[in-house]
């Protein structure tokens, strides 16, 4: 079973208005509500691609009843442990007169270690076993950058595969528990490394010498350029088709369920990389917070391209 982290839920508000202005009353034409969060958006598109997986994590007040009612009825199975402090809002505000969005996102409810405990306990008694834990996002406050170290260890002790996508002292903290994978951006990835990249070989090296122990693969996802996946032995390119960009909000969560799903059933690493660049360029192409469609994935997975290096 595939079990997704999101320790920082968010309901992801999107109002359209006709154009941005101040000192005045601007009144939305439409909005659309989605649960969100990293990993809670893994799970969607799992879901999106007939998977099955089980979110977990923090829900607390009336957001956070919503965002549960919201995964009941897109039939997203979940576990998640109730919290005394209310779930975030995240607003997204897109103009239409000039095509431009302004996103605020909130902090955050405070977690506090018995929050914490129940947390890890619960990880520690999953049934089904998990075989892939998908491990994302931001943390919220009151928690150590240190809890996505702990997260991984523990579902390794339990026999899964983690994949690791983060940024910052959580990354780096969490590197040093080995997942299985890790899927930084470039720029997440330059500033795991310290340094900006001199060019692509440099970053593949970068990236490269991360690798060890049960760190097996980096995903780098490079935006309209694709992804690179950087193993031991080599590596690989992957390239979507060129598209009309309507709003990458959640593509990279996208590519992590695609790749999560295909190697939960048995798929090579580039058949993988393949699905997961399929799902995040579909997902790139839907307005708002709302994902790719399963009909516009099997029309991309053919336009494809991957190269090996």
């Amino acid at each position: 079973m595939i079990y997704t982290v999101t320790l920082n839920p968010a309901l992801d508000r999107t109002m359209w208005i006709e154009s941005f202005g101040f000192d005045d009353t601007k009144r939305i034409l439409r909005e659309e509500r989605y649960p969100g969060g990293k990993g809670i958006d893994v799970s969607r598109m799992i879901r999106t691609l007939n998977g099955n997986s089980v979110a977990i994590g923090f829900l607390g007040g009336w957001t956070g009843m919503e965002i549960e009612g919201r995964l009941l009825n897109e039939g997203i199975p979940h576990d998640f442990i109730r919290v005394g402090g209310e779930t975030r809002t995240n607003v997204i505000i897109h103009s239409n007169k000039d095509d431009r969005e302004l996103k605020v996102n909130a902090p955050g409810p405070d977690i506090d270690p018995r929050e914490l405990g129940l947390l890890i306990d619960k990880v520690r008694s999953l049934r089904p076993a998990p075989t892939i834990a998908v491990i994302s996002g931001s943390i919220p406050p009151g928690l150590s950058p240190s809890i996505y170290a702990q997260l991984t260890m523990t579902f390794e002790n339990l026999g899964a595969k983690v994949i690791l996508d983060t940024d910052g002292e959580p990354l780096v903290r969490g590197l040093a528990a080995t997942p299985f994978m890790i899927k930084p951006n470039v720029h997440e990835l330059s500033r795991l490394i310290g340094r900006e990249f001199s060019g692509l070989d440099d970053m593949i090296d970068s990236a490269r010498a991360l690798l060890g122990g049960e760190l097996e693969v980096v995903v780098v996802s490079a935006g309209p350029d694709g992804v690179y996946a950087i193993t031991k032995g080599g590596g690989f390119h992957c390239y979507p088709p060129r598209i009309e960009v309507v709003n990458t909000v959640g593509s990279g969560d996208s590519t992590v369920a695609g790749i999560a799903f295909a190697l939960e059933r048995g798929d090579s690493l580039q058949e993988a990389v393949r699905l997961g660049v399929a799902c995040g360029t579909a997902t790139a192409m839907a307005e708002g917070t709302a994902q790719g469609s399963l009909r516009v994935i099997d029309q991309l997975i053919p336009h494809i391209r991957i190269e090996e290096f």
